[in-house]
């Protein structure tokens, strides 16, 4: 694996908070690179050790074949510019640089040209988005993942499955033929869907919640050991603190935080996730972190929507109190 990681490792570091980082844009719409680095900078500085750049937070259906490489530069020039600086490393040894998870997809020939694009620039394993064409087969999803895996074998590989049809036999499968997918983006909504198909399953499998914040507790007493999560973008600090728990098994706490996040996360499921990052866009707006703006088939919330954004935020202030005016730097 890049960075000198062993699959092993790899899979430890990325037994986390995995974040989505999304793009800004500046006023004439073009993605502001300044501060898509100084976006993932923060990120970084406040402990999150994980990112995906060109997860579907990030826009990445919404980006052309050049931005999606420009914004894998940006968060690659953000880590390597902190490596060593992430705010949870041991106070007595250095910290390892923020593992990088690069999105790819669509059809094969170009998830496969980025997949290697990433692997030159130095990212650290690629998440495979879920395929677009409404026909997908189970087994059709085996042949789209092993293809583009077999072309990186040297990076570790994390499908994204949002599909019931994919059993634990196919992903077994899958890993069969393509030992250096070493874990799986599960974002099927079902938690006993989930438990059945992580049981029936390779071994050794890092299991991701794929549905952030909101199925993370449920999702990790069946066995997941990381999820994702766009809220990072407005408060790390939020989903530190909910990862902190359901390590040290304090279901209580985890219980807690998922309350005051609950709200907000209920805003970017509302009608089949129609709002998904526009609601992250709009908090962070609200902070001063970037501008609101998103690109169709997204957009921006509505009046009355952003001010249900700014609601769902005010329980988060007695959690993690410097949130709210928070400015990057």
């Amino acid at each position: 694996m890049n960075a000198s990681f062993s699959t092993a490792r790899l899979v430890d570091r990325l037994a986390t908070v995995i974040g989505i980082p999304v793009v800004p844009y500046d006023e004439e719409g073009a993605v502001d690179h300044d501060l898509t680095v100084s976006l993932a900078a923060r990120l970084i500085r406040n402990g999150v050790t994980a990112l995906t750049p060109n997860g579907n937070t990030g826009e990445f259906y919404a980006l052309s074949p050049d931005e999606r490489r420009q914004v894998l530069r940006c968060v690659l020039t953000a880590r390597d510019a902190h490596a060593g600086t992430t705010a949870d490393a041991p106070a007595d040894a250095p910290a390892e640089p923020t593992v990088i998870v690069a999105g790819v997809g669509l059809d094969i020939q170009t998830a496969v040209s980025d997949a290697r694009f990433a692997r030159d620039s130095g990212a650290d394993a690629i998440m495979i988005h879920q395929p677009v064409l409404p026909y997908l087969s189970a087994d059709g999803w085996v042949e789209y993942n092993a293809r583009i895996a077999r072309s990186v074998p040297d990076l570790g590989v994390l499908p994204y499955l949002t599909k019931r049809a994919v059993t634990g036999a196919h992903i077994t499968r899958l890993v069969e033929r393509a030992p250096n997918v070493v874990g799986l983006k599960y974002s099927v909504p079902d938690p006993v869907a989930f438990a059945t198909t992580r049981a029936e399953a390779a071994d050794g499998l890092l299991w991701i919640a794929g549905l952030a914040e909101s199925y993370a507790p449920a999702y990790w007493q069946a066995g997941a050991r990381a999820f994702t999560s766009g809220l990072v973008n407005i408060a790390p600090a939020v989903s530190l603190r909910m990862l902190t728990a359901l390590r040290d098994e304090d279901y209580g706490t985890a219980a807690r935080v998922w309350r005051r996040i609950r709200h907000f996360e209920e805003l970017r499921a509302r009608d089949d996730a129609a709002h998904n990052v526009s609601v992250v866009k709009e908090a962070m707006h609200r902070i001063g972190l970037c501008r609101r703006d998103v690109r169709p088939p997204s957009h921006p919330v509505s009046p009355a929507l952003a001010r249900e954004v700014a609601e769902s935020m005010a329980p988060w202030h007695s959690l993690v109190p410097e949130t709210a005016g928070e400015r990057v730097a």
